[in-house]
């Protein structure tokens, strides 16, 4: 998937054209593929629940609700009637808050936040280690920095650049490549002594040829829409 986000945006015009790519690797998924998303967050979605929302047919486009009541419900631009006996489920609520970005590390207090993109348990755990095995907090930082969790596409985009710097920073620091590689929670690990296949080698390859212009056409996409 990291070899794809690079590749895509290492050919990508604007930041809707990178999307689209992304939804050509089937790494994003439109439920109406004849609307551009202003939003993308970091779900995990099966193909066959992906399917099944696509068969819901009555779809109402009038922003975002701003008041539920009995028999109707008010949006930004405009209301529908519902039944009498109707509920009504907020499914797009946020289930982790969003809160400014703060360093990791300040004097005598961590506070936990996102380090790779997605996978908060790993970044507790990667804070964990990092605490345990140095001694200045400015250290920890450059290791460690926050990422935020994504409410929009160019937000998407932020979280990727600065999960994958921060991928190559600790990838790079004495330890914690060898500790992350053994840690379940890692999504990018490759254990230690683990026979290659040629997919994996072909993967690599596609990272290392793709990571530099791809991290660099996304910081670009990042600094058009800031």
């Amino acid at each position: 998937m990291v070899a794809d986000v690079f590749e895509a945006a290492e050919s990508s015009a604007s930041l809707d054209d990178f999307f689209l790519h992304l939804e050509d690797a089937g790494i994003m998924l439109r439920v109406d593929r004849s609307v551009m998303p202003t939003m993308a967050r970091a779900p995990t979605l099966a193909m066959w629940e992906l399917e099944l929302l696509r068969s819901i047919e009555h779809v109402v486009r009038l922003g975002h609700i701003r008041r539920v009541e009995r028999r109707r419900i008010e949006f930004e631009d405009g209301s529908i009637e519902t039944a009498d006996d109707a509920v009504v489920v907020h499914c797009a609520g946020e289930g982790l808050l969003n809160r400014p970005l703060v360093p990791i590390w300040s004097p005598g207090e961590i506070t936990l936040q996102p380090i790779r993109s997605g996978f908060p348990c790993f970044g507790a755990a990667l804070a964990g280690y990092v605490e345990a095995t140095r001694t200045d907090d400015d250290e920890k930082n450059r290791l460690a920095a926050p990422s935020p969790y994504p409410d929009s596409m160019a937000a998407w985009v932020r979280m990727t650049v600065v999960g994958a710097r921060n991928a190559a920073a600790f990838g790079a620091a004495p330890g914690i490549a060898a500790w992350a590689s053994t840690v379940a929670m890692n999504p990018a690990r490759i254990p230690p002594g683990e026979p290659h296949s040629s997919q994996l080698d072909d993967v690599l390859v596609r990272m290392q040829a793709h990571a530099r212009p791809g991290m660099a056409r996304l910081a670009e996409l990042t600094a058009t829409t800031a």
